[in-house]
């Protein structure tokens, strides 16, 4: 099942935008009212070719295939490929007890499909996580938001393009990641020694152990110290009971204590971070029937359903420039 990053995209007036709007001599400013009927201007319908280019710092581009597969309904589904160089390795028997190797060289496509819901008041885009075609969504995201400035400029209008995002509650995370049958491979809590930063947050209510662990840096006159667990039970991280993991995760509300989780799989996962949306597309033919123009018996697109349902997923996620980080401490205070 495919799974795409989602993302909130907002429109702006452009500054300094003289004379790209004109009617004779009348300099026309831009209407935000239109801004969104504008942008959907930008793609033409299905079959266009939209220019998707990389400027180079040494001069030159990059061009990377993309074409418009459907666009109904304020919706635009895009089809970008990246273009890549490999190498096939073939072995061929030979008369002689040492086989000969040979090497080929071609230029692969591998696609990815980009989802934009410019319907009105919606604004969002989905990226398809793929990455034998992209390593990363966030480079997609970039290269999008580069070209789409470029042919909105003329509208006097700018774009951003920016992840949603959303806290991690440490429990469901863990919970998440267990249900997903991933181990836990590893556990650190990295703490301070607040003797020697009196800036930081000093916490009260900790158990004995974890008290033990502080006085001991404190006693040694280490600036900061960490407890690392190696290959932990596989609950051990879920139990609300256990004192010192309750503490651990309540001390990292403070930016001067962090609990690090390492997954059998080297996904790590700090505490109380900020993870992106990444959903499902969890109606298999939405982008196929979308392509083909075929609609469901209420004369809607699944896409269109689909849409919705991120909407819901997301209501409660930010956007990613929204996010402030935990604030350095200039007074020393207790945590509970």
């Amino acid at each position: 099942m495919e799974k795409y990053a989602i993302y909130k995209y907002k429109l702006t007036k452009q500054d300094c935008i003289q004379g790209d709007l004109t009617m004779g001599n009348e300099v026309v400013a831009p209407k935000m009212e239109h801004a969104y009927e504008n942008f959907d201007h930008v793609f033409g319908p299905k079959g266009t070719e939209v220019r998707i280019q990389k400027v180079l710092k040494s001069g030159g581009g990059e061009t990377y295939p993309c074409h418009v597969m459907a666009h109904e309904q304020d919706i635009i589904l895009l089809r970008l490929e990246n273009v890549k160089n490999e190498t096939i390795y073939e072995l061929r028997q030979t008369a002689g007890p040492i086989p000969n190797v040979e090497t080929k060289q071609y230029e692969s496509y591998p696609p990815i499909y980009v989802i934009i819901d410019n319907r009105p008041g919606k604004a969002q885009m989905a990226i398809e996580i793929d990455a034998a075609a992209w390593s990363k969504t966030d480079v997609v995201r970039d290269l999008l938001q580069e070209n789409m400035d470029r042919e909105l400029k003329p509208f006097g209008l700018s774009i951003e393009i920016r992840s949603k995002m959303q806290q991690s509650d440490y429990w469901s995370y863990v919970t998440k990641r267990k249900k997903e049958g991933r181990g836990i491979k590893k556990m650190t809590f990295h703490f301070p020694n607040a003797k020697i930063r009196p800036e930081i947050e000093t916490a009260v209510g900790l158990s004995t152990h974890l008290k033990s662990l502080m006085e001991m840096i404190n006693a040694l006159g280490a600036a900061q110290g960490e407890l690392s667990l190696q290959s932990p039970s596989d609950d051990f991280l879920q139990k609300k009971k256990l004192t010192d993991i309750k503490n651990m995760v309540a001390l990292c509300a403070s930016s001067d204590y962090s609990l690090n989780v390492t997954f059998d799989d080297d996904v790590s996962y700090r505490c109380n971070q900020y993870i992106r949306a990444e959903l499902p597309m969890n109606l298999p033919n939405a982008i196929s029937n979308f392509e083909i123009g075929q609609k469901t018996i209420l004369f809607e697109y699944e896409i269109e359903q689909w849409l919705d349902w991120v909407i819901e997923q997301t209501a409660n996620f930010q956007d990613a420039e929204q996010i402030k980080p935990k604030p350095n401490r200039k007074s020393k205070r207790k945590v509970s």
